[in-house]
């Protein structure tokens, strides 16, 4: 029972050894990763407990509904702080169209005086 290794199972050994190399390499790698997004994980879930928690504790005193006040008046600013962003977006809108009326015009006299200008001489 005489078994025949295929063409394309032998492997040169010194690619081998290669392989084995970056192989360690990759995997010490995936290792570091790994680690990381599990601490990563550990971190996150913190966060959700503390906020959680938080936001109970938050909600059963009468500082969350100054909290609450603080937040609304903040985003009342917000908005406030908008529209007057657009209302003077608007009026420097208007100021441009005006001031690309008037160099129209003036533009128009200049071009038909120097028309005329030529044309008399």
């Amino acid at each position: 029972m005489d078994l025949a290794i295929p063409d394309n199972v032998l492997v040169d050994q010194g690619k081998a050894e290669g392989n084995d190399a970056d192989m360690e390499d990759f995997r010490h790698h995936v290792d570091e990763i790994s680690t990381k997004v599990d601490k990563l994980e550990h971190t996150l879930h913190e966060v959700e407990q503390f906020y959680s928690t938080t936001g109970k504790k938050q909600l059963n005193t009468s500082k969350g509904t100054s909290v609450a006040k603080d937040k609304d008046k903040h985003i009342a600013n917000f908005k406030k702080r908008q529209q007057d962003a657009s209302r003077r977006e608007a009026a420097a809108t208007k100021r441009m169209q005006e001031l690309m009326r008037q160099f129209g015009t003036i533009l128009r006299q200049a071009i038909t005086d120097a028309f005329c200008f030529f044309q008399s001489s």
